[in-house]
């Protein structure tokens, strides 16, 4: 009996302490103000192409226009951090944060501009 609730016990530490890995790697990128913004590039060999980044900028100057900030970083999935482990992003994933946490998480560029598009 004492063994099984051992390991309830120590099961449900790791459990704690998994999340809260993810909620601090989570917390890093999210904003301080309600209108305000924040597009995460997960790449993994190279940052994205111009193309992709004149896009992104793009949809941060829309959103000015709407009075909300925006602010855009190209992170590396396997750096310092793994953040495939942490939030579980792939190559060209793109996350996008607000005060609360995760707002939008897209895979393709063109999906993510439909959902910006769609902000009021």
């Amino acid at each position: 009996m004492r063994k099984w609730i051992g390991l309830l016990v120590v099961v449900g530490l790791l459990t704690g302490c998994t999340d809260s890995s993810t909620q601090r790697t989570i917390q890093q990128f999210t904003t301080s103000m309600e209108n305000e913004l924040h597009f995460v590039y997960f790449y993994d060999d190279a940052p994205p192409e111009e193309k992709v980044q004149s896009q992104l900028k793009g949809m941060k100057v829309f959103l000015a226009r709407k009075n909300i900030q925006a602010k855009i970083t190209y992170q590396e999935i396997y750096g310092e951090r793994n953040f495939e482990k942490r939030l579980g992003v792939e190559d060209k994933q793109i996350l996008v944060f607000d005060y609360k946490g995760i707002r939008f998480n897209a895979k393709n560029i063109h999906v993510l501009e439909g959902m910006i598009l769609q902000i009021p």
